[in-house]
C-alpha cells in the first residue's frame, strides 16, 4: 500500500506541476495577444502588413491559449475522476476535495444546474475567445480598404490572396473555438459529477 501511495503521490505532484505550467502559460499568451494588438496597431503606420500579421498572429496565439485551457480541464478531470477516487477507496479518507469544496461552497442554490464557480469558468473562455477572435476579421478589412485603392493588377491579387488566408485561418480559430468550448463544458459537467459522488471532510461516510 505503501508503495501505491508514493506512486500516487508523485503523480499528483507531477501534475500539479504541470497545470500550473499550462496556467501560467495561458495567461502569458492572453496578455501577449492583448500587448501585440496595441503595438501592431501602433506600428501599422510604419509597416505595412502590420494589421495582417497581427490578424493571423491572433489566431495563433488563440490556437496556443485554447490548448494549454483545455489541458488544465483535462489535468482537473483526472484528479477527480480517477486519481481522487482510487486514493479514497483505498484509505477510506475524503481527499483531494478542492473541486467539490468549489462547487459546494459557490453554488447559488441547491437546484441550480451549474454553480457560480463553473458559470465563471465557462463565461471566462467565451470572454478569452472573443479577446482572441474579435479583432483579426476588423483589422483584415482595415488592412484590405487601406491598401486597395493604392493596389492594381498583381498587386491587388497578392491583397485578396493575403486576406482570403486570414479569413481562413480566422474561420478555423472559431471552428477550434466552438470545440474548445464543448469540450470544456464536457469536462466541466464530468467534473461536478464526480465531485458529489465522494464525501467532503464536511461529510464524511458513516460507518
Amino acid at each position: 500500500m505503501g508503495d501505491a501511495n508514493d506512486f500516487d503521490k508523485a503523480e499528483y505532484d507531477n501534475l500539479r506541476a504541470e497545470l500550473i505550467f499550462h496556467q501560467t502559460n495561458a495567461s502569458t499568451i492572453f496578455a501577449l495577444n492583448i500587448a501585440g494588438m496595441g503595438i501592431g496597431i501602433t506600428a501599422s503606420a510604419k509597416l505595412d502588413a502590420a494589421l495582417l500579421v497581427l490578424a493571423f498572429l491572433s489566431c495563433v496565439l488563440w490556437f496556443r491559449y485554447s490548448d494549454h485551457v483545455i489541458a488544465l480541464f483535462r489535468i482537473a478531470a483526472y484528479f477527480e475522476l480517477e486519481l481522487r477516487p482510487r486514493v479514497y477507496d483505498r484509505l477510506k479518507e475524503p481527499v483531494l476535495g478542492w473541486e467539490s469544496y468549489l462547487r459546494e461552497k459557490f453554488s447559488p442554490g441547491k437546484s441550480a444546474k451549474s454553480s457560480r464557480f463553473t458559470l465563471d469558468s465557462r463565461m471566462g473562455i467565451v470572454v478569452a475567445s472573443g479577446a482572441f477572435l474579435a479583432p483579426p476579421p476588423l483589422l483584415r478589412v482595415a488592412f484590405v480598404l487601406q491598401h486597395w485603392p493604392t493596389t492594381s493588377g498583381f498587386s491587388r491579387v497578392l491583397l485578396v490572396i493575403a486576406g482570403v488566408v486570414v479569413a481562413a485561418a480566422w474561420f478555423y480559430s472559431v471552428f477550434r473555438g466552438i470545440h474548445t468550448v464543448r469540450e470544456l463544458r464536457q469536462l466541466d459537467e464530468e467534473i461536478s459529477s464526480a465531485a458529489k459522488a465522494l464525501p467532503t471532510r464536511n461529510a464524511h461516510p458513516e460507518s
